[in-house]
C-alpha cells in the first residue's frame, strides 16, 4: 500500500461518513476551485491508478473576466492532493476536504507554478537553514448582508466593536453553528467579536504556517455557508459596500526558534520588499482603500501594539501582518513573506525602522522621519504591481513563470475594472469573496 493510500484509507476509517471528498486549490485570484468526487474515485488517485487532469485555465482565471478565461498557452495540469491534510467538512458530514498542489506536466520544473509548493519549499528552506518553524494564525473579517447585497435590516445589528449588540439573537445563533462545525472540521478559534457595523470577526488559532493556511480556507467555506443558508451573505470581499467598513484578513506569525538580531533581520527584509507584497496580499483593484486607515496603514514601518502600521509588532519573534485581505492567495503572500525575510536573514539586512508606538497620521515629516517611515504604502493595485516588477530580489525568489502568470492575471484586472463603474466592480468581487 502506497503512502497516500494509507493515508486516505487511515481518514476514511476514522472517518466513516465520507462519501464524497473535496480536491480543492486556490487559483491566482484567491478564488477557491474545487472538484467534488465520489471515495472510490479518490481511491483510485491515491492508489497511483490514475491522474486527475485540469484544463490550462484552471489556474488563470482573472476576476474581472469570469467565468470566461482571456486564454492562455495550451498546458496538462495534475492536481495531487496532499491526502495527510484531510480535514472533515463540518457543515457537510458526508464530506470531506483537501488542498492540493499542482503539477504542470510539460514544465521543466513542474511544480514552478504552484503556489502551495512555493510555500512548502520555503518553509523547509527557513526550517534547514535557520532551524526554525513557523507558527501562524489568520484574523478573519466579514460583513454580513442581506439578498440584495445590502446591510441586514435587523432589530439587534452588530454596531460597533467588541459589543454584545449585534450578539442577542440569531446572528449569535448562526455563529455558534459555524464554531461547532469548525470544531467537527478540528479547527479551533481563539475568539470571535465585534468589529463594526455589520462586520464580525474570526480569529482562528496558531498551527503550522501551510496547515494554518488550509484551516482559513475551510474556515471561509465553512462561514459563508452557514450564513447563506440562514438567507444572508457574509462577504469578506475588501470593499463590500460603496461607503462603510473595509474587510481584512490579519495574519499573525511566530519564528520561536529566532533570536534577535536575527529577528530583527528578518523583519527588515520583510519591510524592505513591503511594496512588492502587497501585490500579493492586497491583490485587487478595490483593496486599496485600506492602505491610508488603520486597516493596513499609510506607512511602511512597524510598531508594538500598534494596528495603524502594515506590521503589528507583538514580540520580537510574533507579528501580525495587517497588508492581506482575501482576495489574495495566501499561499503565495505568505510564501513570498517567508522569502523576503530568508532574505534579510542571508544579508543580515539592519532594521532601520525604530518601533513605532504613536498613530503614524499625528506625526508630521519630521517626526516620521525619526522612526524611518519615509516611503508610502502603494496607493492601488498598478503602484504595487510596478514595485513587483522592479524589485530585483522578488524576481530571483519567485519561478520567473509563476510570477508572469500572476502578473498577467492582475494587469488584466487592473485593464478592466479600471473602466467599470465602482458598484459594478463591488457586485463582481461579492460574486466571488
Amino acid at each position: 500500500m502506497s503512502s497516500n493510500e494509507h493515508k486516505l484509507q487511515k481518514f476514511l476509517q476514522e472517518n466513516e461518513s465520507i462519501d464524497y471528498i473535496r480536491l480543492q486549490w486556490l487559483d491566482y485570484s484567491g478564488i477557491l476551485r474545487t472538484r467534488f468526487l465520489p471515495v472510490a474515485r479518490c481511491l483510485e488517485i491515491a492508489q497511483g491508478n490514475e491522474e486527475y487532469l485540469l484544463p490550462q485555465v484552471s489556474m488563470i482565471f482573472p476576476v474581472s473576466t469570469g467565468p470566461t478565461n482571456p486564454g492562455s498557452d495550451l498546458e496538462i495540469w495534475v492536481l495531487r492532493p496532499d491526502w495527510s491534510m484531510l480535514r472533515r467538512c463540518g457543515f457537510r458530514p458526508r464530506h470531506a476536504s483537501v488542498m492540493c498542489f499542482l503539477e504542470h506536466k510539460e514544465a521543466e520544473e513542474t511544480y514552478s507554478k504552484c503556489p502551495r509548493m512555493l510555500l512548502s519549499r520555503a518553509l523547509e528552506r527557513l526550517e534547514k537553514e535557520w532551524h526554525t518553524k513557523v507558527l501562524a494564525g489568520f484574523e478573519i473579517e466579514c460583513m454580513l448582508l442581506d439578498k440584495n447585497c445590502e446591510p441586514l435590516n435587523v432589530l439587534d445589528r452588530l454596531n460597533s466593536y467588541q459589543t454584545t449588540a449585534g450578539l442577542r439573537g440569531q446572528t449569535l445563533d448562526i455563529v455558534e453553528e459555524i464554531l461547532d462545525n469548525l470544531k467537527d472540521s478540528s479547527i479551533h478559534i481563539y475568539h470571535f467579536h465585534t468589529e463594526t457595523h455589520d462586520q464580525i470577526e474570526f480569529a482562528l488559532s496558531p498551527e503550522p504556517l501551510l496547515l494554518a493556511i488550509d484551516s482559513l480556507i475551510l474556515a471561509q467555506e465553512t462561514i459563508r455557508t452557514v450564513f447563506v443558508r440562514h438567507n444572508i451573505k457574509a462577504t469578506m470581499t475588501p470593499k463590500p459596500l460603496l461607503a462603510g467598513p473595509t474587510n481584512g484578513i490579519h495574519l499573525h506569525m511566530s519564528v520561536d526558534q529566532l533570536a534577535l538580531p536575527d529577528t530583527n533581520n528578518f523583519l527588515a527584509g520583510i519591510l524592505s520588499h513591503m511594496s512588492s507584497l502587497c501585490a500579493f496580499g492586497m491583490a485587487s483593484f478595490d483593496g486599496y482603500v485600506r492602505t491610508g486607515t488603520d486597516a493596513a496603514g499609510a506607512w511602511v514601518g512597524f510598531g508594538t501594539e500598534n494596528r495603524d502600521l502594515p506590521v503589528r509588532k507583538i514580540s520580537d519573534q510574533h507579528w501580525e501582518f495587517r497588508m492581506l485581505d482575501s482576495t489574495s492567495n495566501s499561499y503565495l503572500f505568505s510564501a513570498a513573506v517567508i522569502l523576503a525575510g530568508l532574505s534579510g536573514l542571508a544579508q543580515k539586512a539592519d532594521l532601520v525602522w525604530e518601533d513605532c508606538r504613536v498613530f503614524p497620521n499625528s506625526l508630521d515629516d519630521g517626526e516620521r522621519a525619526k522612526y524611518q517611515m519615509n516611503k508610502r504604502m502603494p496607493a492601488s493595485l498598478q503602484e504595487a504591481l510596478e514595485s513587483l516588477k522592479a524589485d530585483a530580489t522578488m524576481n530571483t525568489l519567485i519561478p520567473k513563470d509563476l510570477l508572469n502568470a500572476y502578473i498577467h492575471v492582475k494587469e488584466k484586472d487592473v485593464q478592466i475594472f479600471q473602466k467599470m463603474g465602482e458598484d459594478q466592480r463591488r457586485l463582481r468581487f461579492l460574486e466571488s469573496f
